[in-house]
């Protein structure tokens, strides 16, 4: 019977034995498989079928990024194996029959997308459990796919902010005495902080802030100016709301989303073409129309929250402002 020949590393965990090693392309399409629902005879369909997007999303990581590192698949033999020693040691060589006996526990997507990845012969790294029962399989699946926690998109912004302009404001705006967002932004989503808004939903709304095509143009400075510029003048005409540390909704998701997308057009209203500059004086005079909200919990916006809330608050203000604006023009 053929067979296929693999070098590996041997160890035992909790009286299970352990292989570690590689695996090239053309092994893994003649060895693995996933054990979809519905299942083949013989198999159980623990598994969501593969979605090849993500497989080739992958692919396109690993063959385009300098840090698309291939992690280690984790499989289960479900067919008989020999482990052949180098001379007595944890080193050495497994025997497997050649055809679909290696279940993939965690890792289809990546066996699938280097599978057919035409740019990349990268061997894909493995470990393997040898004879799991299905249960105790399903299991580790179970565990792997429910205990799993994304990293804060926030944490992710600040540790690639030099790649990313906007959390590099939000990070100046924070730091720098005299911002308006001095000490106020949680910058790595760290639970606890007791800071009004994280750098992940700042860094959104200077997306809208800066909204204009014109804005998008300006160097870092002159984004940092108007930002600094813009949120002071807020600060100014809600100003105790802003300086409360609790039961304010100004400096929430919802309020500085609202505020930035109200922004993003006042800002090109006040803007001097010539120095790039804001007029302060007449975005104070613009929102000041407004000055009236109240963004505490008990005031007009209670229980509005998430983009659509933000969305909802913007029209009104736009409600207030500019109605005001055509009325005295």
């Amino acid at each position: 019977m053929k067979e296929v020949l693999i070098e590996v590393v041997k160890n035992v965990q909790k009286d299970q034995t352990i292989f570690i090693g590689y695996l090239t392309k053309e092994q893994a399409r003649q060895l693995t498989f996933s054990d979809h629902f519905p299942p083949q005879e013989g198999r159980i369909g623990y598994q969501r079928p593969a979605d090849m997007k993500r497989a080739k999303a992958f692919a396109k990581y690993v063959s385009e990024k300098p840090t698309g590192f291939v992690t280690p698949i984790l499989l289960n033999a479900r067919d008989d194996c020999s482990f052949i020693s180098h001379n007595d040691s944890g080193y050495g060589r497994l025997h497997l029959p050649v055809k679909s006996c290696l279940s993939i526990i965690d890792g289809q997507h990546r066996v699938l997308g280097l599978m057919d990845c035409k740019y990349t012969n990268l061997p894909i790294p493995f470990m393997l459990f040898q004879n799991l029962d299905l249960d105790a399989e399903q299991e580790l699946f179970i565990t792997i796919n429910r205990e799993q926690k994304k990293v804060n998109m926030s944490h992710v912004w600040f540790n690639d902010r030099k790649n990313d302009e906007l959390s590099q404001l939000v990070v100046k705006l924070e730091s720098e005495v005299g911002s308006p967002w001095y000490q106020k932004v949680n910058l790595n989503g760290v639970r606890g902080a007791k800071r009004a808004v994280s750098l992940d939903s700042l860094r959104g709304s200077l997306i809208e802030l800066f909204q204009s095509g014109e804005i998008k143009a300006l160097d870092f400075n002159q984004k940092y100016e108007i930002a600094t510029g813009y949120w002071s003048i807020v600060s100014e005409v809600w100003p105790e709301a802003w300086q409360a540390t609790k039961n304010s909704l100004i400096k929430k998701t919802m309020g500085t989303l609202a505020l930035s997308k109200l922004g993003g057009f006042l800002i090109v209203e006040c803007l001097d073409r010539n120095t790039k500059k804001l007029d302060l004086v007449k975005l104070k005079s613009l929102l000041s129309r407004a000055s009236h909200i109240n963004w505490m919990n008990n005031g007009e916006f209670n229980g509005i929250s998430g983009r659509k809330g933000a969305d909802v608050v913007k029209n009104k203000l736009d409600e207030i402002i500019f109605s005001k604006v055509g009325a005295n023009s």
